[in-house]
């Protein structure tokens, strides 16, 4: 994964999300990003003077990448007091969670009244066209193998080609065939093809008001991209926006209530 495409991505996800943490007016507040990977969100969130607080798992892929404090905890208990956060916000994280409706609970014990939750979670759309970027992936990596340029990234990260090739010592001939023939799930349940309902907008939505959330608002972050960091810099996110008009956004926001 290219750090500093992901990084343009991920930044330009947050203007929306920014539009609506001006509306809630937080002041001397805090925030609480849950997931927070890097930092760089967070970053800017505290850039644009809210004070935030970040966690993460310590297993996370970017640990050596942090850009900001981000404080390691179990994925399970968030190790802060009850009531104590106004806005919890999360990108791209909740599919990553295997116990995400229980963990909706958690979530509300350490926000406030009347306090507002933000997710970012990816799309159908997204889990559609990733599948079909597998398949030039695979070819491209294998490409690289034969004729040995898979080279370590500039920014000293492992690229998705190397990580793929560190795994093939591991599998036997039919997993191997198996991971080539098709694409891998992206969260924690389902699969390739499931994965289609489990992102869709009905499905977070029906999981978000069967946990006692209340829904303010809920959108798409109006841009298109896929796994595999597909076609990378070669599309503009001028370009990227226009796309989601077409082929579909590749995120939901969802701007939940405690009640």
């Amino acid at each position: 994964m290219n750090l500093n495409y992901l990084e343009s991505i991920r930044l330009l996800e947050l203007e929306c999300v920014l539009a609506e943490m001006e509306k809630i007016k937080l002041g001397e507040h805090i925030i609480l990003e849950i997931g927070a990977g890097t930092g760089w969100q967070s970053k800017k969130l505290a850039e644009k003077g809210y004070s935030v607080e970040s966690i993460d798992i310590d297993s996370s892929g970017y640990l050596k990448n942090r850009v900001w404090p981000i404080t390691n905890y179990d994925g399970k208990h968030i190790p802060f007091p009850d009531n104590y956060f106004d806005v919890i916000f999360s990108s791209n994280v909740l599919e990553h969670i295997y116990h995400v409706v229980s963990f909706q609970g958690e979530m509300q014990r350490v926000l406030k009244p009347g306090g507002t939750a933000i997710h970012v979670v990816p799309s159908g759309s997204w889990r559609f066209w990733t599948s079909l970027a597998h398949y030039p992936f695979v070819v491209k990596t294998i490409k690289k193998i034969i004729t040995k340029k898979l080279v370590p990234s500039k920014n000293g990260s492992i690229s998705d080609e190397e990580k793929i090739v560190k795994k093939i010592n591991q599998l036997s001939k039919f997993e191997l065939i198996r991971k080539v023939a098709f694409p891998s799930r992206h969260g924690e349940i389902g699969n390739e093809i499931t994965e289609l309902y489990y992102f869709s907008r009905y499905r977070w939505f029906k999981m978000f008001t069967t946990t006692d959330w209340k829904i303010e608002k809920m959108f798409t972050n109006r841009l298109f991209y896929t796994g595999y960091t597909t076609f990378g810099y070669v599309l503009s996110l001028k370009l990227r926006r226009y796309l989601s008009y077409i082929l579909g956004s590749s995120c939901h926001v969802f701007v939940l209530r405690k009640g």
